[in-house]
């Protein structure tokens, strides 16, 4: 399934992060709540996304009472995943060792803890 998930426009993702970060389902006015301070949408507008998001296979929804309710079905972390590969694949030619070298190169705020995490991911790698 993962060939299938394509990448998703701002608007649906920042509906996703909500749903994701909710961790229990969460209805539609709940996630336009949790949005007021980022987008100045109306109703309408979450529910025609919400509804493009099921369609799309990243969430479900279950009528509770009088309210909808959606649950995701595509987990964060495989998402980040496939979104990654493909930035890469896109931006450096498939090499993760040049997008290594970019964040390197262009990043002021690495610490030499950080340098270490690193080499020490690295490592852990390298002896698999």
């Amino acid at each position: 399934m993962d060939e299938k998930i394509k990448s998703l426009p701002d608007s649906e993702l920042k509906v996703m992060m909500v749903i994701w970060n909710n961790n229990k389902e969460i209805s539609t006015g709940e996630i336009l709540s949790k949005l007021k301070d980022e987008v100045n949408w109306k109703l309408s507008t979450l529910q025609i996304i919400l509804s493009r998001l099921i369609d799309k296979g990243f969430i479900k929804s279950e009528k509770i009472g009088r309210f909808n309710y959606y649950f995701p079905l595509v987990n964060p972390s495989r998402y980040t995943k496939i979104e990654t590969k493909n930035f890469v694949k896109k931006m450096y030619n498939n090499s993760s060792k040049k997008l290594i070298a970019a964040l390197i190169k262009d990043s002021n705020d690495l610490t030499d803890e950080d340098i270490e995490e690193i080499k020490k991911l690295l490592e852990n790698e390298e002896s698999k």
